[in-house]
């Protein structure tokens, strides 16, 4: 359970590097009535910043936000 968080900024992280935002998992073929921009194959587009959010036991909350320089 503990690892969830960092492999998230790491996915984050290579995300900005590569200038590839990676598929949704699971997730082949959206509603066509779903508003929201699934991804459902690797996009690449222009990625400056990234926000990881991570939540944990006992009311544990993190946010983080990731930018490129």
């Amino acid at each position: 359970l503990a690892g969830g968080a960092p492999l998230d900024v790491a996915a984050a992280l290579l995300t900005l590097r590569d200038q590839v935002i990676p598929p949704t998992t699971g997730t082949t073929e959206p509603a066509p009535d779903c508003p929201v921009d699934l991804v459902t194959t690797a996009r690449e587009t222009g990625v400056r910043h990234a926000l990881v959010l991570a939540r944990g036991r006992g009311g544990f909350n993190s946010a983080a936000v990731l930018s490129t320089l």
